[in-house]
């Protein structure tokens, strides 16, 4: 099982330059992945993309890929830039005259008039630029799986918590129905003083049938509990179906808290919720 965050970051070196790739994620109903390539890396943005598919199925995938010239690399750089400046401040000296003078600091400012970055870093192949990325991708799976393991080892505890609630419930079961056995004869018996009313009778023992009647919610509640155990050990993605089971779960713990108003029962059932609420805290990071 995978949490639906993660992170990762790598550093590489590749020819006369370092290479910066990191990967993070948060929640999300969808899978969503997201790029910040430097211009030149853009057209592998979609061979990254299938990669991540292969091993994701849900979540905000946010990728960095930062590229930086190492010192020589820099040197170069500069010194290509600045020949191709005194080109174009040449020509435009031949066309207007003596009269255009620019120093080092100004001829480095027109930096963002020229593409030499593109030119002279970005001739990457998509293959050498996947090779780096897959070993990122892979601890960032990792990290996935570690934060589900944890998840899984949270739900688990808070699935046992429910079972050891439930047990309790059973057992002081019986008793809250003979409770309410009692007062329903006391009723039966006020009637009786004014004259048996078989209509009224029927009613009253109609409604304490279906009062404390919880059996089927029990029963459909440990179901819900299978299921969610045999989910947990599927190891595919199961965010979505955990949440289905756990908002069933709830819905069945309120008709059992609804029909049978007896402070132990009661006392059960708001901590059957409270741990299902948790379950669905930990479900909203599963993938």
């Amino acid at each position: 099982m995978n949490s639906m965050t993660g992170y990762a970051s790598m550093s590489f070196e590749l020819g006369d330059c370092t290479f910066l790739i990191e990967i993070k994620s948060l929640n999300n109903k969808f899978l969503d992945i997201r790029f910040k390539l430097p211009s030149y890396l853009e057209h592998m943005e979609e061979g990254l993309k299938r990669l991540v598919r292969g091993e994701v199925s849900r979540g905000k995938i946010e990728i960095l890929i930062r590229v930086a010239a190492k010192e020589a690399m820099e040197l170069k750089l500069v010194q290509e830039l600045l020949g191709r400046y005194m080109k174009v401040i040449g020509a435009l000296a031949e066309e207007y005259g003596d009269k255009i003078q620019v120093s080092l600091q100004e001829l480095l400012a027109l930096k963002s008039l020229f593409n030499s970055t593109a030119d002279s870093v970005g001739r990457f192949e998509q293959q050498e630029v996947e090779k780096m990325f897959i070993p990122v991708l892979r601890k960032f799976c990792d990290s996935r799986s570690r934060e589900g393991e944890l998840a899984l080892r949270d739900i688990e505890k808070y699935v046992g918590l429910i079972v050891r609630s439930l047990e309790e419930i059973t057992k002081v079961y019986p008793e809250v129905q003979k409770r309410y056995a009692g007062q329903l004869r006391k009723k039966i018996e006020d009637l009786i003083d004014g004259g048996i009313d078989e209509t009224r009778l029927m009613t009253e023992v109609a409604i304490f049938a279906n009062k404390v009647d919880i059996s089927e919610e029990l029963s459909r509640i440990k179901g819900h509990i299978a299921g969610m155990r045999s989910t947990l050990k599927s190891g595919s993605p199961c965010g979505r179906e955990l949440d289905f089971i756990s908002q069933e779960m709830l819905r069945e713990t309120n008709t059992i808290g609804a029909k049978v108003p007896d402070y132990t029962v009661a006392e059960q059932v708001v901590q059957i919720k409270t741990n299902i609420e948790r379950i669905k805290e930990q479900v909203r990071n599963i993938e």
